[in-house]
């Protein structure tokens, strides 16, 4: 089962998977959190199944339950994982369902997957990533109704282009050019406006909530609105 909230006297967190994952896969990064003074919870939603517009609804209607059963008045900060940030971008549309604190979006593709989308009409990647897919390509409408959370929201690209176990790590070998990315999300596409700082890690984008590098800064943007730099 997810684990729940347990206590409101840490500042709480709620994570928020990418594509294909689930709530298992932050779980390295919630136990880093927990153990860094947060009230942490892995959130599962089905990813693969429903369109984007859909996926952000599901979410919603979860924080909108959810903050009325725990009568939640605190902020709330989130972090979210590639796919996770555009769910949770259509989930706090105004007007959001709960007070928000910060946002940490790890590896997430704000402007489209342009490298995913290249493979996306395959019949292998249908049947991996799913519905999802149309609403990933660069311009798509799917993307178009997202809105910014007035928030803090910090960014965290990947740019290490290869992992053996990421089928589009192998697919993009074919791919040349010199363009940053981090085998599945080019950095650029992970910006977004209006975010308030920005960092670029040399992780893959399949494990890269679980380098410690990305948890650390993590950690600094969630307690000061910032990320650590020398």
């Amino acid at each position: 089962m997810n684990k729940p909230l347990h206590s409101l006297s840490k500042p709480p967190v709620i994570l928020l998977h990418g594509l294909g994952r689930t709530h298992r896969s932050m779980r390295r990064m919630a136990k880093y959190l927990d153990a860094e003074g947060f009230d942490c919870a892995c959130w599962d939603y089905p990813s693969r199944q429903h369109r984007l517009a859909a996926l952000a609804e599901h979410v919603r209607e979860r924080l909108k339950k959810w903050s009325a059963e725990k009568q939640i008045d605190v902020p709330i900060n989130f972090v979210t994982h590639s796919l996770g940030a555009l769910v949770l971008r259509g989930a706090l549309a105004e007007p959001p369902p709960v007070h928000i604190n910060r946002i940490v979006m790890i590896a997430p593709p704000n402007q489209g997957a342009g490298l995913a989308v290249r493979f996306g009409g395959t019949s292998w990647a249908r049947m991996v990533f799913g519905a999802p897919m149309e609403d990933l390509k660069e311009g798509a409408g799917g993307l178009a109704w997202l809105g910014v959370p007035e928030a803090d929201i910090g960014v965290i690209a990947g740019e290490r282009s290869f992992h053996p176990v990421n089928p589009l790590s192998w697919a993009n070998l074919m791919v040349s050019g010199d363009l940053a990315h981090d085998g599945t999300v080019e950095v650029s596409n992970t910006k977004l406006p209006g975010m308030k700082d920005f960092l670029v890690a040399d992780v893959h984008h399949t494990f890269i909530c679980d380098d410690p590098v990305v948890q650390s800064q993590t950690r600094a943007f969630l307690k000061t609105g910032r990320f650590e730099r020398n």
